[in-house]
């Protein structure tokens, strides 16, 4: 991508989508010298304000080692990451690397956990049982009869809202223009790509759409084969555990905030774009929630929403090239927090024709979207 003269008017680079996935490309692209600007509709539902902000390499990867290897790279990523942020917005971004925890509640359970700590140790990462008394003075509100749990010191989490605010923070920091519009089109001309919508209009030497689950809405794009899948969540207040990190169960996760806040969820649910609550769906994820801690059976959840993760066929998101001076980076399903530092890593040579300066920083195969080509899914 050849840059603009500093007289021109418009951006190096546009990036389509305020998300955590588009700010983070954003930031890491006027890191690299470009001029970049980006425009986003604050659509309602999008996942990144109503994730979890799990950053949870192992517990996400247990029947894929490769996607196992590209999450703890993300995670590493991370640890530089959330002070970087932090110091660029003036605003905490709630990190905490506390671990998650998997209590056994069963045999098969416990085969389950074994395969994840084999799996664990075998990727160079902690992995450590914990025995009865370790895991009550961890969470004392845990119901009787669990005796033991695996601890994974690896897995970290962050607010997600918070960080998503404070990447936004950091990009007025470095002077980048935000945009609040609408982009329902792009278009390729001689020398730039425009982007446009009711009442806007921008042209750039390059273009990254980060639309999430609203990126196929995009007209002048190939047909990508992303689609939305809902999550609804609850959360409660008044949790005073000694554990910060999350709990996970194969029903449901808790993940703490600061300030006492207790995060459970999410559903999966293949509803289009519908981001109905759903009071059957809310009980359910309380009752799960009580039957593991029991002391929110007298709590009600003082917050009940939903969000659209980007879904594609496979586990792996959608990032690079779609034409010389088109790109995108979106359906990461559940794992855009966790993998939105690297995928910003990864995106930003691509788009400035810059070789990587790290191996790990090429786009694998694996989520490049002509992978889609053969099955009739990208076409021009």
């Amino acid at each position: 991508m050849a840059r603009r003269d500093a007289s021109t008017p418009g951006p190096d680079v546009l990036v389509v989508g305020g998300g955590l996935i588009g700010l983070l490309s954003a930031r890491e692209l006027a890191l690299a010298g470009a001029r970049v600007e980006v425009v986003d509709d604050r659509q309602e539902g999008a996942a990144s304000p109503n994730a979890a902000g799990m950053i949870a390499p192992i517990a996400e990867s247990i029947a894929d080692q490769a996607f196992a290897r590209i999450s703890i790279r993300s995670r590493n990523l991370w640890r530089d990451l959330a002070p970087a942020l932090e110091r660029e917005s003036g605003m905490s971004i709630d990190y905490d690397d506390s671990g998650s925890l998997l209590p056994v509640l069963d045999p098969d359970g416990r085969k389950v956990l074994d395969r994840i700590k084999a799996q664990a140790l075998g990727l160079g990462e902690t992995a450590r049982d914990l025995d009865r008394a370790e895991l009550r003075e961890l969470v004392p509100d845990l119901r009787p009869g669990i005796e033991e749990a695996l601890l994974l010191p690896g897995e970290h989490r962050v607010d997600n809202r918070l960080a998503t605010t404070a990447a936004a923070a950091a990009l007025r920091h470095r002077n980048v223009v935000v945009h609040r519009a609408t982009v329902e089109r792009v278009a390729e001309a001689p020398g730039q790509v425009v982007a446009s919508g009711d009442g806007f209009e921008r042209a750039a030497d390059a273009v990254v759409v980060c639309g999430g689950a609203w990126t196929p809405r995009v007209q002048g794009l190939p047909a990508l084969p992303i689609v939305p899948v809902k999550g609804q969540m609850i959360a409660f207040d008044g949790i005073d555990w000694p554990f910060t990190g999350a709990i996970r169960t194969p029903a449901f996760y808790a993940v703490r905030r600061a300030g006492g806040r207790l995060l459970i969820g999410a559903s999966v649910e293949h509803a289009g774009f519908d981001l109905g609550l759903s009071d059957e769906v809310g009980a359910d994820l309380a009752a799960g929630a009580a039957a593991l801690l029991p002391a929110l059976r007298d709590r009600k959840p003082v917050e009940h929403w939903a969000g659209l993760r980007p879904g594609t066929p496979d586990p792996w998101p959608i990032v690079g090239r779609l034409s010389q001076r088109l790109h995108v980076a979106t359906g990461h399903f559940r794992n855009g927090i966790l993998l939105a530092p690297l995928t910003a890593r990864m995106i930003a040579p691509l788009v400035l024709d810059e070789q990587p300066d790290d191996p790990w920083l090429a786009i694998p195969e694996v989520m490049l979207p002509d992978r889609f080509s053969g099955a009739g899914h990208l076409s021009p």
